[in-house]
């Protein structure tokens, strides 16, 4: 008689790694433009709620309400999926939005850049080819009403592009963020003034921080490891509280080719002391860790480092030591997950309301 081997898809999908004791244990929220929509899952991967909303971006807020972006416009779900909020921009909505703690909302839009900033740029035939369009940050009321803007066109270089880039889309920044609270501007440093943003504009392979109050950029960073940020996303200061406090967190995405080929198909997560601009933290894994577009890292409580390859596609929970201590793959039709965030279990009051789900181990095997 023959021996019966136990063997398993060499495509898994769905939680293939899971040691409770390593990870910080919680709901990770995950979207997707396709038919995906918008999960909540627990760390062996059985969903807690579920909003048929494809979208790129999608924040879960403390009232258990969820924040997206969809369709040309910022909207507001509840816990159940009723549409409680929505914003509709000047223009369509581009990559990110954010809830402040006042209740008042940043989002990104795209907008054509004025004839008089088009006349600036050096090159003839760009110059007079198509129509260029930048970038817009606007801080909106819940009444709707824009108490803040700020416009990429009118601060940055704008003879400063990739030349591979379409003209519809120069900066293309997809992500935005109001600084937290952080040690640096406890110490005196004004350029870290809590309320200031942190943008991203990946076309241009580099991160910077605008004064709210000056509307100047007052700091910026686009790296010296391996030949510098190439289509980089989710650049963002650690919160007060959590490991690596104050330095900035970003995914490095290697994409092609807004670099040198030397970083082309590798991607990095990489921790950035902010004043040093000296690499604190990597993540990197070769050839095998690669996403050309999309993607984010967070830090958690614990110190590991939650991760999204979208191209992978999987979310994944590292240590500092860069072992892999959680997985949650997905089958190819599932591309492009855009991004994920981990919560703790009592993170709103619909969660805490939740029987706290069972933490089973996950080994891999091999065959």
């Amino acid at each position: 008689m023959s021996e019966v081997i136990e063997m398993i898809t060499v495509y898994p999908v769905g939680t293939t790694i899971y040691d409770p004791g390593k990870c910080y244990n919680g709901y990770t929220l995950f979207s997707s433009k396709r038919e995906l929509g918008v999960k909540l899952i627990d760390m062996n991967g059985n969903t807690a709620n579920r909003w048929n909303v494809p979208t790129p971006r999608a924040r879960l807020l403390k009232n258990g309400d969820l924040l997206v972006l969809s369709g040309g416009k910022v909207q507001e779900y509840s816990w159940d999926g009723r549409l409680v909020w929505e914003y509709e921009p000047p223009g369509p909505p581009h990559h990110d939005v954010e809830r402040l703690d006042n209740g008042n909302t940043l989002v990104l839009c795209s907008e054509a850049v004025p004839p008089e900033y088009r006349e600036k740029i050096r090159d003839p035939a760009r110059r007079s080819t198509g129509q260029i369009h930048a970038d817009l940050v606007l801080e909106v009321t819940p009444e709707k009403e824009v108490v803040w803007e700020w416009h990429t066109y009118g601060h940055l270089n704008i003879n400063h592009y990739d030349e591979t880039s379409p003209l519809r889309d120069w900066t293309h920044t997809n992500t935005v963020q109001a600084l937290p609270e952080n040690r640096w501007y406890d110490a005196g440093d004004e350029r870290f003034k809590p309320g200031n943003v942190l943008l991203s504009p990946r076309n241009l392979g580099f991160i910077f921080i605008v004064d709210r109050d000056t509307e100047e950029v007052v700091w910026e960073y686009s790296g010296d490891y391996a030949g510098g940020l190439a289509g980089q996303h989710e650049p963002h200061m650690i919160e007060k509280g959590l490991p690596g406090e104050g330095n900035i967190i970003v995914f490095d995405n290697g994409a092609p080719p807004l670099r040198s080929r030397a970083h082309t198909g590798k991607s990095y997560v990489l921790e950035i002391d902010p004043v040093t601009k000296g690499i604190v933290w990597k993540y990197e894994n070769g050839e095998k860790f690669y996403s050309a577009f999309r993607s984010n890292a967070q830090r958690l409580p614990n110190g590991n480092t939650l991760i999204c390859e979208s191209e992978g596609p999987r979310i994944f929970e590292v240590t500092r030591e860069r072992e892999i201590v959680w997985e949650y793959a997905f089958g190819q039709h599932c591309i492009p997950v855009m991004r994920a965030y981990r919560y703790p279990y009592d993170y709103c009051p619909q969660l805490s309301a939740l029987e706290k789900p069972k933490e089973k181990r996950v080994i891999p095997r091999l065959t």
